[in-house]
């Protein structure tokens, strides 16, 4: 059987509102001192969340007013749903001068009844089985330059969970879920970066390459002690001045006892849009996307996307055959045009899913 799922913006029907400037020249960031500001509320129906209602704030500024820096955000989203789902979420991207310190910074509380299908790469879609439970993260980053565009840091990374809520006998017990009783992860690594994209929220031309390497110990206050190795590489192109191709590619390797919330998950909003977030789970991933984004008339633009991914135990336990596949379209709505932010809407179509996502900035 095929899903469908739609969500919905209210965001009333004039675009030129969905942002406010403190400046006199439009939706432009021209001006070091201006700042830009989203505020609506929505309602969301999703594979993950049915019907869902909530709201979002987010603000756009350059710090320090220096006009040569990339735009810094902040930004908080709250959630609930018709299942109960209650979400809480803050982000920011700070960039200091000259860009020689980038921090950012995340934080979240969740309670959310979801899907579970069992671990690993060959799962049947009739193996679904309902679960509950909460979670509070805290995940600082610091990168401080090194040469051009190259940028060395460290990461943090604090979840707190409480007891996975599960069908007694079921995939939980029989895969003997790893962090199904709760508790806390805490660890820190090293992390790498180059960045040399020209814009936060929609590049056309530029590079970016990050990788992080993880510890999480007991000695560090965690309940779980493993390993975790993730990579992202990103590469865009300018086809014409009015069409890019974007090229993405993940792996995510973990290793040892690796609780529940931190194993991989393939699907999702952003990285093989159409599966629901998590239908295929185990500890190390691989995926790649690519999409080609063309910009139409004003705030309007098309994209066309696939991707392909997998996940396995271990690194030896992918199988190229096997890999799952999606692809689809969308449609781009410039919420601020000088910063390039656009209201995405895409319609991405898997093996047993069907799905419309709706996120503000691009997949990647």
């Amino acid at each position: 059987m095929k899903y469908c799922n739609l969500s919905i913006l209210l965001l009333l029907t004039n675009i030129s509102i969905f942002a406010q400037t403190t400046a006199q020249s439009g939706d432009t960031l021209a001006k070091a001192s201006q700042k830009s500001v989203l505020s609506f509320p929505f309602i969301t129906r999703s594979l993950e969340t049915s019907f869902g209602f909530g709201g979002v704030m987010a603000v756009f500024f350059k710090p320090m007013r220096d006009a040569k820096l990339r735009t810094s955000d902040a930004d908080i989203l709250a959630l609930y749903t018709l299942r109960n789902q209650k979400i809480l979420v803050g982000n920011s991207t700070l960039y200091f001068p000259h860009e020689n310190k980038i921090v950012r910074f995340q934080t979240s509380y969740s309670y959310f009844p979801d899907n579970f299908w069992g671990l690993g790469n060959y799962t049947v879609q009739s193996q679904k089985e309902g679960y509950s439970q909460s979670q509070f993260v805290i995940n600082p980053q610091y990168l401080q330059r090194l040469w051009r565009k190259l940028y060395v840091g460290v990461t943090y990374l604090y979840q707190n969970t409480g007891d996975i809520s599960y069908k007694p006998n079921g995939d939980f017990e029989k895969y003997n879920v790893v962090g199904k009783d709760g508790g806390n992860v805490s660890g820190i690594g090293p992390m790498l970066s180059w960045d040399s994209r020209n814009s936060s929220y929609s590049p056309s031309a530029g590079f970016f390459a990050e990788v992080r390497y993880m510890v999480f110990d007991q000695r560090l206050g965690s309940t779980f002690n493993f390993n975790m190795l993730d990579a992202d590489i990103r590469k865009y192109f300018a086809l014409t001045g009015t069409t890019v191709l974007a090229l993405q590619g993940i792996a995510g390797i973990h290793s040892g006892d690796v609780p529940f919330r931190q194993l991989e998950k393939l699907g999702g909003t952003d990285m093989m849009r159409g599966y629901y977030a998590g239908r295929y789970t185990d500890k190390c991933l691989l995926a790649s996307q690519f999409e080609v984004r063309q910009h139409l008339i004003g705030r309007f633009g098309v994209v066309g996307f696939g991707a392909m991914g997998e996940v396995a135990p271990n690194l030896k336990g992918f199988y190229l055959p096997y890999m799952h596949y999606t692809y689809g379209g969308g449609v781009r709505i410039a919420l601020i045009e000088a910063e390039k932010l656009n209201l995405r809407v895409d319609y991405g179509r898997a093996l047993h899913n069907n799905a419309v996502v709706l996120q503000i900035r691009e997949a990647f």
